[in-house]
């Protein structure tokens, strides 16, 4: 049930996973945090599993010590200083966003012409190692982008070129290593190839006609650049807003002196190793294979994951400690709010499809209010991109 009062919180959990870790040991005086701050990003792997956070230092046969329940002093919340980019959007990010979208909506058109790179051939292959084919090296029908980079070095630039009706053979090397079939590895191949078609991309010019019709409201290739703007510049916005509130909940974790409980750090590692594995199991791996494929085995994984949950947890108390302090309230107006945030008719609707209980929704409101405290009260400095 608790996972939908972390859910909020998962975006700033993340960010810290990404940086290997976080300080577990927080101070609470806030005339010698610069200080700490520099011990702990050199220290952040040793002492994310260190005592304060329910676990005894990492020592050869140690066990970890169980602390039934958490404490935190709070530090000084209000007036953290904070620097972030001002918001804007210059005329080649629309022209990217425009340009990507011209190449999503392009065609390709038969053509008697010969085949160049970025353009895609339509190709009947065998593959033969010495004289014989081999499993997996044939394939007819197939549509080849030419320098998408499928094919092993060699392929796609010997098929420039080539127009449809013709078969060329190419003489190719697997590379070494291999790693889709290390047994080939190195070896001479040859590839006979038959070019069933050659196909052009045609990318659509950005015209009022094309606006029209692709985006009706905005109807001209102007209204489409100011609406544009305009969702570049929300999205700026709110990811700026984002880091600042990253920024000025770490500061306020670091001022402040807290010790977690174990049941609560471990009900946080059960919901990044859940996460991790689903999100895994979508790409037909397991949590060990993801694990070697992030050039780690499993244990070193759920170490990482481990330093994600403590650092949740504490975020969680940090402002769970500030709405005590500032008596914080949530009315049901709140609530209904928060349930057409994301996206439901009503409060009650958001209860039935989720199914958390409404005391969750409140604590979510609560601690969305104690980061809203934090960053009205913040010294906020804005620089320009």
């Amino acid at each position: 049930m608790r996972k939908f009062v972390k859910a909020g919180l998962c975006g700033l959990a993340a960010a810290v996973l990404v940086c290997g870790g976080c300080s577990a040991k927080t101070e609470q005086d806030p005339s010698s945090q610069e200080t700490d701050a520099q011990a702990g990003s050199g220290e952040a792997g040793s002492e994310a599993g260190g005592a304060q956070d329910g676990a005894a230092p990492a020592e050869e046969g140690a066990t970890e010590e169980y602390i039934a329940e958490g404490s935190i002093t709070l530090g000084e919340y209000k007036g953290i200083p904070v620097t972030v980019m001002k918001a804007e959007v210059t005329e080649e990010e629309i022209d990217q966003v425009i340009d990507n979208y011209l190449n999503s909506s392009a065609t390709y058109e038969e053509s008697d012409e010969a085949a160049v790179l970025g353009d895609t051939v339509n190709i009947d292959y065998k593959g033969l190692m010495d004289g014989t084919a081999f499993d997996r090296g044939s394939d007819t029908n197939f549509d080849l982008l030419l320098g998408s980079g499928r094919f092993i070095d060699g392929f796609e630039d010997g098929l420039v070129g080539v127009k449809k009706g013709e078969k060329r053979d190419l003489n190719l090397r697997f590379p070494e290593p291999y790693l889709n079939n290390p047994d080939m590895a190195g070896r001479e191949v040859v590839f006979e190839v038959t070019v069933n078609a050659v196909k052009k991309r045609i990318v659509p010019e950005l015209t009022d006609e094309f606006v029209a019709a692709s985006f009706p409201e905005d109807k001209t290739v102007e209204g489409l650049r100011k609406s544009l703007r305009e969702m570049l510049l929300s999205q700026k916005q709110s990811q700026i807003e984002n880091s600042r509130d990253s920024q000025l909940l770490e500061e306020a974790m670091q001022r402040s002196e807290i010790v977690c409980a174990t049941d609560q750090v471990n009900e946080a590692l059960e919901l990044q190793v859940d996460s991790v594995t689903r999100m895994a199991a979508g790409y037909g791996y397991d949590l060990a294979s993801y694990a070697g494929l992030m050039g780690m085995d499993e244990a070193g994984l759920r170490a990482e994951l481990k330093q994600a949950a403590v650092y949740m947890v504490k975020q969680e108390m940090t402002l769970d400690a500030i709405a005590e302090a500032e008596g914080i309230a949530v009315s049901q107006e709140d609530k209904e709010a928060l349930a057409k945030e994301y996206g439901y008719e009503s409060l009650s609707a958001l209860l039935e499809s989720q199914g958390v209980t409404e005391e969750l929704v409140e604590d979510t409101v609560k601690k969305q209010k104690a980061l809203r405290v934090l960053s009205d009260n913040a010294q906020v400095t804005e620089e320009a991109q």
